[in-house]
């Protein structure tokens, strides 16, 4: 059954020269003419059947049926304006849901979301550090960054930064020791991710026959095994990405210089699915981030004695 209302102009022109009982005020604050409010409330009071005002010289004043009458608009009103202000906080709301390499979340992405927070302080990130194969169909993530050489085939794949690889210890674990070249790391503690490969790789890219087995303990992943490092227990592999902080703030150091290709982090959208305003925020502000990241460090490159 349809609603029969009188206009709503009406009814908003009558509850607001109610609350100021002054048809002025009234127009001041719907931004109309005071003769408006004077014609909304007579239209309101010939739809009633009654006045809803005395008029006076001195000005207005409501009736007693006009009193209670307001009243009761007054609260419909105010409730109107919260249903309106939750609608659209909830449509300006955005979640939006990351699964990102545990050693680049940990050691570079989170430190920095301060920035895009305060950029978007409407987008809550529900951020999930993974290392494992990303499966967009069963898991929530709308955007994912891993670590590799970009060869993964479920997904459409944007490259985000190349690293290299070089290694790093604790200040402290350094102290006392010689370390000229490549070769003299053989006589310490190296600290490996769980496949081990990674010395192996930058020994060859270092010129030195890698030994058949490099000792030393293992980790789950490289931001586990840089923990290790920071903690006195040996050498470590890291990246730019991965160290910079600890580097900046003096928590490891770099006993070589020789560097060797690492592959690099990517972005990982979902095929053939549009991506969403909150995702396209968040890889603009990325991009951004990493531009003035590698603009800082080879900056400090140049500059370095």
């Amino acid at each position: 059954m349809a609603r029969r209302l009188p206009s709503l102009n009406a009814l908003r022109a009558f509850e607001v020269a109610a609350r100021h009982e002054n048809f002025s005020q009234a127009a001041e604050e719907l931004f109309v003419t005071h003769a408006s409010i004077s014609r909304h409330v007579r239209q309101l009071e010939e739809w009633l059947g009654f006045k809803l005002f005395e008029r006076h010289s001195r000005g207005v004043e409501l009736t007693e049926a006009g009193a209670p009458y307001a009243r009761r608009l007054t609260r419909i009103f105010d409730t109107l304006l919260e249903a309106t202000q939750e609608a659209t906080a909830s449509a300006s709301h955005q979640t939006l849901n990351l699964s990102i390499e545990v050693t680049f979340a940990l050691r570079w992405l989170v430190p920095r979301l301060r920035g895009f927070q305060d950029r978007h302080p409407e987008i809550e990130l529900n951020l999930d550090p993974d290392d494992d194969l990303v499966d967009f169909h069963s898991e929530p993530a709308e955007l994912a960054i891993r670590y590799g050489e970009g060869n993964w085939q479920d997904a459409e794949v944007q490259p985000l930064v190349a690293v290299t690889a070089f290694p790093v210890c604790s200040p402290g674990y350094l102290a006392g020791k010689t370390i000229r070249q490549a070769a003299d790391l053989l006589h310490y503690t190296l600290l490996h991710e769980d496949n081990k490969r990674w010395w192996g790789l930058w020994l060859e890219e270092a010129g030195v026959p890698s030994p058949a087995r490099i000792r030393g303990p293992s980790f789950q992943n490289a931001h586990a095994t840089l923990e290790a490092a920071e903690a006195d227990q040996g050498f470590a592999l890291g990246d730019l990405i991965s160290t910079a902080d600890a580097l900046e703030e003096g928590w490891l150091v770099r006993p070589l210089e020789i560097e060797a290709p690492a592959g690099g982090y990517f972005v990982l959208h979902p095929k053939g699915r549009k991506e969403s305003p909150a995702a396209q925020a968040f890889c603009l502000w990325l991009e951004e981030e990493i531009d003035a990241f590698r603009t800082k460090w080879a900056k400090a490159e140049t500059e370095r004695p």
